[in-house]
């Protein structure tokens, strides 16, 4: 159980002692990902099944990470991670190790009721929160990887949806300035993922703009293909 195993090694609060970013009068910086507009709200925890064994596909002989291996990774670069889910819902939260008021970023999103799908609403890294990590401890770095923090946060998400059944995850990289959208599409096709089409403001788009509340490119792939991509990022940067 993905929760137990969290509260058991760290100790980590429900999302119901959840508060909002110390950062809260800062302006969005460039490294802020959005997924979609609508602001954070509080999700009660409650349980969810999410085994430890690690998974492969016939395309990849990478066998995926561990929760235990995520969360202990994490923690040797400073960060820890809080899960809970609340039905379908799910949110997934990074606190600076040696300081949990300090939150770095989080995911939350839902599982659909069809199409094995994992649906991501909105991502967001505080990078004043970043710096803030940066000048107090010195062990800290940013994750641990190039993808940073929201790497670690979405393994996370990402364990739950496969232990539910979802076999692809999909997002919309929000278009909310010209610059930054590029930006974002930039780190997740490095991050693994594929672009589907571009969610405008066209008669044809109004499904998906109801969907995701604003403009933007959809993008997705399959869970166990960005699983494994990420496994080997966390352990070549590991020196495994």
């Amino acid at each position: 159980l993905i929760l137990a195993f969290l509260a058991v090694s760290a100790a980590l609060p429900t999302s119901a002692a959840f508060s909002p970013p110390r950062f809260t009068t800062s302006k969005p910086s460039p490294s802020s990902s959005h997924l979609h507009r609508r602001p954070i709200g509080s999700v009660p925890s409650s349980s969810s099944s999410l085994s430890s064994t690690a998974s492969s596909n016939s395309e990849d002989t990478t066998k995926i990470a561990s929760i235990e291996e995520i969360t202990s990774f994490a923690s040797s670069n400073g960060v820890e991670l809080k899960f809970t889910t609340s039905g379908p819902g799910y949110r997934g939260v990074a606190v600076e190790k040696n300081d949990p008021e300090n939150i770095l970023g989080y995911i939350e999103g839902f599982i659909r009721p069809a199409g094995k799908i994992l649906h991501a609403d909105k991502m967001e890294i505080f990078k004043p929160a970043l710096n803030s990590a940066r000048r107090e401890e010195t062990g800290f770095s940013g994750g641990g990887t190039f993808l940073g923090p929201g790497l670690l946060i979405a393994f996370v998400c990402f364990l739950h949806g496969k232990e539910n059944g979802c076999e692809m995850v999909e997002f919309l990289a929000i278009d909310d300035a010209e610059f930054q959208h590029k930006r974002l599409i930039r780190y997740y096709k490095t991050a693994g993922f594929e672009e589907v089409r571009y969610v405008g403001e066209e008669l044809k788009d109004i499904p998906d703009r109801l969907v995701w509340g604003g403009c933007g490119t959809l993008m997705t792939n399959e869970l166990d293909g960005v699983l494994q991509k990420w496994t080997r990022i966390i352990r070549g940067a590991s020196g495994v």
